[in-house]
């Protein structure tokens, strides 16, 4: 039989053909005799088709096979040696149809597998998952790793042509592999032996020494060395005390491996510690790897360890090349007894005002009272001095709204607050741009301002995330504090002693300590209610104060929408939606977050809100859980009790489960 014959057959149009023909055939006879003779030529027919169907298969299979034995390579110009080359080739080699069907493969690549069905598995596998998309985007040159077993591979693709004719059966799929097992296995074991550093330091120290003594604190230094000993046994690390309460600790890159695969569990065993102390101990701890030196591993260390105490303590992250990975961080926030740092602010703040020709004031997006009150601290102590300042306010909305409508009533405020365009035209060389409420330069209302502002200072009392900003002239970041306003407010009485605050600035910053803090519930320390009594001093109305929160009957309506949807995870967190259709979305979230701690058992709530695309998660604690380490998963901030995140493009319920996939890895620390 001619094979180009055969090649040149369509099985498709043949069984068309047969097919019109036997059913014409039976039907006239079923017609005119009236008998089963119909039937007989109908599977006479039948059985006819499916033998010519398999003959033509087979030849044509055979032909293909024949085809690809045949050919050969061109090595610099030259054939390489004779037809018949295929079937000697020195690499792993297989061949697909272009629809992804096996063909053929040479011994070297059976022999990688027990079995002809696990090879074909396979083969079909990596046409589902690396070639079909690829070819059909017209990528016919392709190098992809590929793992058979405990056998690594560099897989190459090309496309072939069997013949000149352009039938489906005159192309290929030709796979050829080359296996780098030992390479990989070398670089693995290489990266196991980098040397990564990690800085410890224990976060209570002072506090612990001014509250027991020295003999406690030898005696926490003896059980440390017990602890460390033995969370560091068969791990081939050295772990050394720098000064009182810091260590340094060197290890391979296999041991970090291991330390994060237990999660830090040091973290959790020096909690334990007993021996006289009133105040728990906690570490934190920076570690640094994967950088060009043991010096820069060091230096990442530094600043993981020094990220790791801004945010709150009692957690480590692993600085690898930039990125941060975080452990622990389930301790609430221990107050700093000294006030030693908040002097040393106020006179850098100070210095810093002084020296500007001007200073922008802005907080995060979709402003609140903290935010806004911690604006007007700042605003207070630069007219004091007789330094031009103004707000970056783009918009109000329904948190600040009735405080922001009260000082616009008076002539002093009227011209204080500005937008992004006016502020971006104020900015000169002496500018100096305060950040409050917020350390994240996408978060603030203006976040080109600081591409161009030649100084800038950070407020805040958010615990860090892996963005924050950095090149800073001062930051003050404090996630013990209940607020913002707190920190500047205890700024301010160090900046100028005895100032005389407006009733209005000091009500709007004692309502920002009232929001955060949950009617002083949540967060509040010696210091929170000293600040909260100065602020009564300069005659701040506690009574009216309440009635800038008091939703009006709608947002009450929509709040108690929201907390009907309420699903429990774990009987301890609750999670709860708002539509689109609801008004002052953001607003209602939060109360819904709020009032669903007020259930037995929860220890934890999240509210979805549905934006029409996007979906913006609040989240709220009582302590126990940490809401900011949950969040701060899937692109979002802010601290211990209190957090959110926004979410694009995607749905509520692929929210859901993001949220709760998150939420169980939480929980199975």
């Amino acid at each position: 039989m001619n094979n180009k014959f055969i090649r040149k057959i369509n099985l498709l149009t043949v069984n068309s053909v047969i097919l019109f023909t036997v059913l014409a055939v039976c039907s006239y006879l079923m017609i005119i005799s009236e008998n089963y003779a119909a039937a007989l030529v109908l599977s006479v027919l039948a059985l006819l088709c499916a033998a010519l169907n398999i003959i033509v298969h087979i030849v044509k299979q055979r032909d293909r096979l024949k085809r690809i034995k045949l050919l050969t390579f061109y090595a610099e110009g030259n054939l390489h040696p004779g037809p018949g080359a295929i079937p000697f080739f020195r690499l792993p080699l297989a061949f697909l149809s272009s629809d992804g069907k096996f063909l053929w493969a040479n011994d070297l690549f059976r022999a990688i597998f027990t079995d002809q069905a696990g090879m074909q598995k396979q083969l079909r596998e990596l046409y589902v998952v690396h070639l079909r998309g690829k070819l059909e985007n017209q990528a016919l040159m392709l190098e992809t790793p590929i793992q058979f077993g405990d056998r690594n591979f560099v897989m190459m693709t090309n496309v072939v042509r069997l013949d000149q004719e352009h039938t489906e059966d005159s192309f290929a799929i030709m796979l050829y592999f080359s296996e780098n097992t030992e390479l990989i296995q070398l670089k693995k074991k290489y990266d196991s032996r980098q040397t990564a550093v990690a800085e410890i330091a224990v976060d209570s120290y002072q506090e612990i020494f001014q509250s027991n003594g020295e003999s406690v604190i030898n005696a926490i230094t003896v059980e440390l060395s017990k602890i460390f000993t033995k969370w560091l046994a068969d791990t081939n690390a050295v772990i050394k005390k720098l000064v009182q309460d810091r260590y340094i600790l060197i290890m391979e890159e296999d041991a970090l491996n291991r330390l994060c695969q237990e999660k830090f569990s040091v973290l959790n065993q020096v909690k334990r510690i007993s021996v006289g102390n009133r105040i728990p101990v906690t570490l934190s701890i920076g570690v640094g790897v994967h950088g060009d030196s043991v010096q820069a591993n060091y230096e990442a260390a530094s600043q993981a360890l020094e990220l790791a105490l801004s945010r709150g303590g009692d957690q480590a992250v692993v600085r690898d090349r930039g990125h941060d990975d975080y452990y622990g961080g389930s301790t609430m926030d221990l107050e700093s007894l000294s006030k030693v740092k908040a002097r040393i602010v106020a006179d850098l703040l100070k210095k810093e005002i002084l020296r500007s020709s001007r200073v922008l004031i802005m907080g995060h997006q979709i402003g609140d009272m903290d935010s806004f009150g911690a604006s007007l601290c700042v605003y207070r102590a630069c007219s004091f001095f007789g330094i031009e300042s103004k707000i970056i306010l783009n918009e109000g909305n329904p948190a600040i709204n009735g405080m922001l409508q009260r000082l616009q009533a008076l002539p002093e405020y009227r011209e204080l607050f500005i937008n992004t365009s006016y502020a971006l035209n104020l900015v000169d060389d002496d500018t100096l741009a305060v950040v409050v409420d917020t350390s994240r330069q996408s978060m603030t209302e203006c976040p080109k301002l600081l591409d161009y502002a030649p100084r800038i200072a950070v407020v805040d009392h958010h615990r860090k995330s892996s963005d924050y900003l950095k090149e800073t002239v001062l930051d003050y970041s404090e996630s013990y504090a209940s607020s913002t306003s707190e920190l500047l407010v205890e700024v301010l009485q160090y900046m100028i002693p005895h100032v005389a605050v407006p009733v209005v600035e000091a009500e709007a910053m004692y309502a920002g300590m009232l929001v955060d803090t949950k009617n002083f519930t949540f967060k509040t320390g010696t210091r929170t209610f000293e600040v909260a009594s100065y602020l009564k001093k300069q005659g701040v109305d506690t009574i009216g104060v309440r009635q800038y929160f008091q939703p009006d009957f709608d947002t009450y309506a929509e709040v108690s929408k929201v907390t009907a949807t309420v699903k429990l995870v774990q009987n301890r967190i609750a999670i709860a939606y708002c539509t689109k259709d609801s008004k002052n979305m953001k607003l209602v979230a939060a109360m819904a977050a709020d009032q669903l701690l007020n259930i037995a058992g929860v220890e934890a709530s999240f509210v979805l809100s549905d934006k029409g695309g996007d979906v913006a998660i609040s989240g709220r604690s009582l302590g126990e859980i940490n809401v900011q380490v949950i969040l701060e998963k899937m692109g979002g901030g802010g601290h211990l009790t209190a957090a959110a995140a926004v979410l694009n493009n995607i749905s509520l319920e692929f929210a859901e489960k993001e949220l709760i996939k998150y939420i169980m890895e939480y929980l199975d620390k």
